[in-house]
């Protein structure tokens, strides 16, 4: 399945960024090997109003989802030593991180591949390379909904 095909305008993304924002940014971890990859969407997303921080590797990655509690995680899946599947499976473990929308940012997205991904625990899938506008808009829905999960259990 890949990834759905939208193209909003800047303005659209970045106003509906700012609205989840509030006066708050929302954090957002981003986790890929690929150095570059990640530092240009790290800098991109705060562009757009999101606090970042990036990890290059999976135990990094977990190590600072605990101690900085992001608001949602944008996870490759290929990486060496400890995979971004079984990162995202130790954060839908810990009670600490099991709510964290989780994105899985990833070059090799199948249909096969597709439905472990969402038995990982992740939230949304999309494909590499991808506008990071639709990166933009996917965290923004993510964030979304994660904003009324909480709503709804102060409810209960």
């Amino acid at each position: 399945m890949r990834s759905r095909t939208f193209t909003p305008t800047r303005s659209q993304v970045w106003t509906a960024a700012r609205f989840i924002a509030q006066s708050v940014p929302p954090r957002i971890l981003i986790v890929d090997d690929y150095v570059d990859s990640a530092d240009a969407l790290a800098a991109f997303l705060a562009t757009c109003g999101f606090e970042t921080r990036v990890a290059y590797n999976g135990c990094d990655a977990l190590s600072i989802a605990n101690e900085w509690h992001p608001d949602s995680i944008v996870l490759d899946i290929a990486m060496p030593g400890v995979s971004g599947l079984a990162v995202a499976r130790t954060l839908r473990g810990s009670p600490a991180t099991a709510s964290v929308p989780l994105l899985a940012y990833t070059a090799y997205e199948t249909r096969d591949n597709y439905a472990q991904l969402r038995d990982g625990g992740f939230d949304a899938v999309c494909a590499k390379p991808i506008d990071p506008l639709m990166v933009v808009e996917i965290l923004t829905t993510l964030l979304g909904t994660a904003a009324l999960r909480q709503v709804y259990s102060l409810r209960s």
